[in-house]
């Protein structure tokens, strides 16, 4: 395959439905309506589990590629130096939030998995896990720079 760049998953859908390049890895709020109304044929998800919004699309680890995982995910953040009661308190309504059900339905509507946010502390593990399990992709496919 050869990696063409795009400023973002809409032009690049349109190149896919148009027939100018074959594949793409698509986030699933653009990719979604595409897929439903038929313009686009999606070969699997990439996360672990199936989506919510798309419970009959397999993930490509139940498609021939074992051990397939690669999910997005963000966060919301604040300074560095904001007291620890401010994240404390800004962490509780954001989990008020996100248990809401119409919150959790929009989410799903747009092709997202709704998550418990774990206590702001475990969060620097995930990343730290993260940074370590994405750095040897980057190592191993030779894209690393010196150190």
């Amino acid at each position: 395959m050869t990696h063409v760049p795009y400023k973002g998953s809409a032009p690049a859908l349109t190149d896919v439905i148009g027939g100018h390049i074959a594949l793409l890895f698509a986030d699933p709020a653009p990719a979604l309506p595409q897929i439903k109304a038929g313009k686009v044929r999606l070969l699997g998800v990439t996360s672990a589990a199936r989506l919510p919004a798309a419970p009959d699309i397999p993930p490509l680890a139940e498609e021939g590629v074992p051990g397939f995982d690669a999910a997005g995910w963000g966060m919301v953040v604040a300074p560095a130096r904001t007291p620890a009661a401010i994240v404390s308190k800004l962490h509780d309504a954001f989990r008020t939030v996100e248990s809401r059900s119409d919150v959790r339905d929009r989410l799903i509507f747009l092709g997202l998995t709704p998550q418990t946010s774990p206590p702001p502390e475990a969060l620097q593990s995930f990343i730290d896990a993260e940074m370590v399990r994405w750095g040897k992709v980057v190592k191993s496919a030779g894209l690393a720079g010196t150190e």
